[in-house]
């Protein structure tokens, strides 16, 4: 079976991963980071400047910067159905950050038997429970088809303001910090968690989907680190989210 592939040019924010068991001829465009930094003021992907290069094992790594303000790397380790994204942020501005994210976009547009613009097939987890996404109430902003949520146990989305800045996150609903997208067939899923989650968010127009980890509070100087993984797997959903759980709940992302 040949290899999940990651595909980046050398000084784009943009990538691709094909190659994907299950997914035969999809591909899957991630943007990572699509925006990062202090929650008060990320600096988007037209303003950061990044390179990337491949691994002779086939992983890769890159790296970002925006002079005076921050710079960061990034780990790419791919497996037989996960890829991970280890983030490392430093903040090299003279300001104290006192929440930090990072945006990453999962793109399923390209993966025909993934595509739902309706959301329909759009899965999360609240209050102990699975949910179709559109079972969850929805905020109509000045774009309709995107919608943010918080995630339990971090912050509300009206106190990050990178999140309320889209005025588009439902009141008193919260849900863990992962959201999958199942198959037309209903055999395979590609899902992202991070660790540890600070917002998500998804976009129907792209059948898009972001789990946003933070690095924590930063001062000047300081680094932190997060893991995003994007899971490609041939499984219920149920199973999945047990083995993920026993995943994650080990995983340390500061000594990845």
């Amino acid at each position: 079976m040949e290899k999940i592939k990651f595909i980046a040019p050398p000084d784009q924010m943009g990538a691709q991963i094909i190659n994907v068991p299950g997914f035969e001829g999809a591909i899957f465009k991630v943007n990572f980071p699509e925006s990062i930094g202090a929650t008060d003021q990320s600096r988007w992907f037209d303003v950061i400047k990044c390179t990337w290069q491949e691994l002779e094992d086939g992983n890769w790594t890159g790296r970002g910067w925006v002079e005076e303000v921050l710079e960061y790397t990034i780990s790419v380790d791919i497996h037989s159905d996960y890829v991970d994204f280890v983030i490392r942020l430093t903040n090299k501005s003279s300001e104290i950050w006192n929440e930090t994210q990072a945006f990453n976009c999962v793109n399923n547009a390209d993966a025909v038997s993934l595509r739902d613009h309706e959301g329909r097939r759009h899965w999360v987890r609240s209050e102990g429970e699975f949910k179709r996404l559109i079972e969850l109430p929805r905020v109509f902003g000045p774009r309709p088809a995107l919608q943010l949520y918080s995630v339990e146990g971090a912050p509300e989305g009206k106190d990050i303001p990178f999140v309320d800045a889209f005025k588009s996150t439902p009141k008193d609903v919260a849900i863990e910090g992962w959201m999958a997208i199942r198959s037309m067939d209903d055999r395979h899923m590609v899902a992202v968690v991070s660790k540890p989650a600070l917002f998500t968010f998804q976009n129907r127009e792209y059948s898009c989907i972001h789990s946003s980890p933070t690095f924590g509070p930063l001062k000047p100087g300081e680094t932190g680190a997060n893991l995003t993984r994007i899971y490609f797997v041939e499984a219920t959903l149920e199973d999945w989210y047990k083995r993920m759980r026993t995943e994650f709940d080990v995983i340390d992302p500061e000594t990845l």
